[in-house]
């Protein structure tokens, strides 16, 4: 769920994330110590562990009144804050140049105290604010600072082109009121701003999901993936890229970051598919489309979907409904580009002897449970971070039970941690039953460990244990299924904890690292996203406070005259140009408060999109401005002359970097050509139709698959290949209906069909000579 960070290319083939300093081991310590003090005080305080925690001591005759303290949000975030000034002024330098990476400088202490100081007080004297809503002069003071702090810290960390944009808005604000600083502070420091919509979503629901997908990288299930997909597909022709695309969309679901998902699965599949014969340039394209397509894909998407469903009053799990066939289209698009580039290189499988056997897999499927339990979930509607920290505890239960090295009836233990995750999520109407079963698989391992039939007292055993007993207690005790799943995550951080420090095997040591290591790396991941959204935030509280939010929307009617397909060409063009210099979060928010609502008013009363989306008071208008910003952003880390995650791609590759941008925007086409067809077609986000008649299911059945044609088509055009190399002026013909038919209309779908069906026929007559 992390934002793209600049990247450096230090090496032929090396590319680094967000160079950071090594800092010598004191200096490190603070900094894993705020980081981990981030995800304690999220657990505790954020997520509302320590009222759990309470309700369960005293279900257990206890009254710990001290757990009940509670904090206020804008104070818990403030706090966050204040750790991530730590972070980021001790890892990132004042500047890029090498000599700043050597040391920590007197400035760097100086400014980083300053900037914990300006958001503690703001901790301090919130509960006053509350009280007075009134501001005094240290008020104002104070507020100054945290703005300058954040741009500074943002600057550092985000390059200068998101604070420069911010101080334009912040500028104009202070001009706009002025020049009435009580009135700038109380708006950016203490109501919105900084601490607006943007980071209160970072800080209740985007950090979990951090968490969870630095978990789930530190137990290797991006190398399963990505192995999985590799030995599923390796042999078939292009199998390689084929398998990057798969297995791209499949850690899209942890990773939720363009950049660091080319970097994680990249430096496997793109060696891969030099081997297999793709040129370096073909070979670097595919990892960075199929990667920037995991923050389009459900269910764990990108943080600026998030934001949106803040933005838009709808619970997340509408929003990844919504997301599910235009992630189809544009994975399969990103496949149909591949097979035919693959069938125009004349590639073939690469041999079987290559990969691990489809056994091992098929034997470790299990690994995946967290993903399954995660989409479950939230697709059920339980509070997304609860449904990260959940599945979290089920990713540490796994990743212990396939530790080959520890010996274990694997099936076994799998068979209990799946059906005690069944069991887990059954209502209170069977709690007592739902106990006596989990202890009963309690002594039936303690019985097959006495015998040494498959059990040992080891730590498979002990971490089974303790889950089956704290999930049995809290049943016993009557705790509500959010509460329990909330529970088990936190205590199973604590169980692997425990056991892995205790444990005097390779395989214990690496869970126990992997354990704590995923809250200090949670915690430096969420520094870039989190920066960016509390620096887009003082947009959106500048826009608040001038009047100026609704204004810009009829401006740009203006601009465009009403024309609905102008004004949709210009949003992307300023979305795609945004996101050269701007994180995709920082960028949705941005275009949000700024496009979209001249979108929404353009069409709010046109049917469908005057309707409400079914249950809920947004209009489908708003629904579908949002979601078209909101592609168009993240499509900018593959669009020149940016293109940072095809900057990625061609360093890996050691290809040309220009040839692998275009080819990457070739390959996204759908990426890019999709969200027109959406919008003007809006059943696509199946969470804006009201009644699902037989009729309905057709009409939106119709939609996907002649979307998929399209982009068939124009992948056909593009590669100019199609069982054999095209003559130019039938690329052209087949383009041309390939464009047309964004519309979808049904003319236009059939002549695509017979120009397909003459090329399959009768393709020898168009072949280039």
């Amino acid at each position: 769920m992390s934002e793209e960070p600049s990247i450096d290319v230090v090496a032929a083939e090396e590319v680094v994330i967000e160079r950071t300093r090594t800092l010598p081991p004191r200096l490190e310590f603070v900094v894993k110590v705020a980081a981990i003090l981030i995800g304690l005080y999220e657990i505790l305080f954020i997520f509302n562990f320590n009222y759990t925690l309470y309700d369960l001591f005293q279900r257990l005759g206890l009254e710990l009144d001290f757990l009940r303290i509670t904090f206020q949000p804008k104070q818990g975030e403030a706090f966050v804050m204040a750790m991530l000034m730590v972070i980021t002024f001790l890892l990132y330098p004042i500047r890029k140049k090498e000599k700043y990476f050597r040391k920590v400088f007197a400035y760097d202490y100086v400014m980083g105290a300053v900037g914990v100081i300006s958001m503690l007080y703001l901790f301090a004297v919130y509960e006053r604010y509350i009280l007075t809503s009134s501001l005094n002069q240290t008020d104002v003071v104070f507020g100054l600072i945290a703005v300058l702090m954040v741009l500074e810290a943002t600057r550092r960390v985000l390059g200068w082109v998101l604070p420069a944009i911010v101080s334009l808005f912040l500028l104009y604000g202070i001009y706009a009121i002025n020049y009435d600083w009580t009135r700038f502070v109380q708006q950016l420091y203490f109501d919105e701003g900084i601490f607006g919509i943007p980071f209160f979503v970072m800080t209740i629901y985007v950090f979990a999901f951090i968490f969870f997908g630095a978990f789930l990288l530190k137990i290797g299930v991006s190398d399963y993936i990505t192995e999985f997909m590799i030995s599923l597909f390796g042999k078939r022709p292009g199998g390689p890229a084929k398998s990057a695309v798969i297995s791209s969309a499949l850690m899209g679901t942890v990773s939720g970051s363009s950049v660091a998902n080319v970097l994680t699965t990249g430096t496997f599949t793109i060696p891969l598919m030099k081997k297999a014969g793709y040129p370096p340039e073909i070979a670097g394209a595919v990892e960075p489309v199929a990667s920037t397509g995991g923050q389009l894909m459900p269910p764990i998407m990108g943080a600026a979907a998030f934001i949106m469903a803040e933005f838009l009053n709808l619970p997340y799990n509408k929003i990844i409904i919504a997301a599910v066939l235009p992630a189809i289209v544009y994975y399969g698009g990103v496949y149909l580009f591949i097979d035919l580039e693959t069938k125009r290189l004349g590639l073939k499988g690469m041999a079987a002897e290559a990969f691990k056997t489809m056994a091992y897999f098929l034997r470790k499927l299990y690994i995946l449970l967290p993903i399954v339990v995660i989409t479950v979930a939230l697709v059920w509607g339980i509070a997304p971070q609860i449904a990260a920290i959940s599945s979290l505890g089920i990713a540490i239960w796994v990743a212990w039970i396939s530790r080959d090295e520890i010996y274990g009836d694997e099936k076994l233990y799998v068979a209990v941690a799946l059906l005690t995750t069944l069991l887990m999520f059954l209502g209170n109407n069977v709690a007592k039953q739902t106990a006596l079963v989990l202890l009963a698989m309690f002594f039936l391992l303690v019985g097959l460990g006495i015998a040494k039939k498959g059990v040992a007292f080891n730590e498979k055993f002990y971490i089974s244990a303790m889950f089956l007993l704290f999930i049995a207690l809290t049943k016993y005790l009557g705790m509500t299924k959010e509460q329990i799943v909330l529970m088990t995550g936190v205590f199973g951080i604590v169980f692997s904890i425990l056991v892995g420090y205790r444990s005097a095997l390779d395989s214990g040591k690496m869970m126990y690292r992997a354990t704590y290591e995923a809250m200090i790396d949670a915690g430096k991941t969420s520094v870039s996203v989190m920066l960016a959204a509390a620096s887009a935030g003082l947009i959106q509280g500048v826009l608040t406070m001038t009047g100026e939010l609704t204004n810009i929307g009829y401006r740009l009617i203006s601009l465009t005259h009403g024309n609905l397909w102008l004004l949709l060409l210009l949003t992307m063009v300023f979305s795609l140009i945004l996101g050269m210099g701007v994180p995709t979060t920082a960028n949705y928010i941005i275009t949000s408060l700024v496009a979209a609502p001249a979108i929404y008013m353009l069409v709010r009363n046109i049917e469908p999109y005057n309707q409400p989306v079914p249950g809920y008071t947004v209009l489908i208008a708003m629904l579908a401005a949002h979601f078209f910003v909101f592609y168009f952003g993240i499509l900018a880390d593959v669009t020149p002359p940016v293109a940072l995650a095809s900057y990625a791609g061609s360093a890996i590759a050691g290809g040309d970097f220009w040839k692998t941008a275009i080819n990457a925007v070739k390959y996204a086409l759908a990426g890019y050509i999709g969200p027109y067809i959406y919008f003007t077609h809006p059943e696509m986000f199946l969470i804006t139709v009201s009644d699902w008649t037989p009729a309905m299911i057709l009409r939106v059945l119709y939609y996907l698959l002649a979307t998929l044609f399209v982009m068939y088509l124009l992948a056909i055009s593009l590669t100019g290949f199609y069982n054999t190399h095209l003559k130019k002026w039938m690329r052209a013909v087949i383009g041309a209906i390939g464009l047309a038919g964004v519309t979808l209309n049904p003319i236009v779908i059939g002549a695509g069909v017979v120009a397909w069906l003459g090329l399959k026929f009768y393709g020898s007559k168009f072949a280039a000579s």
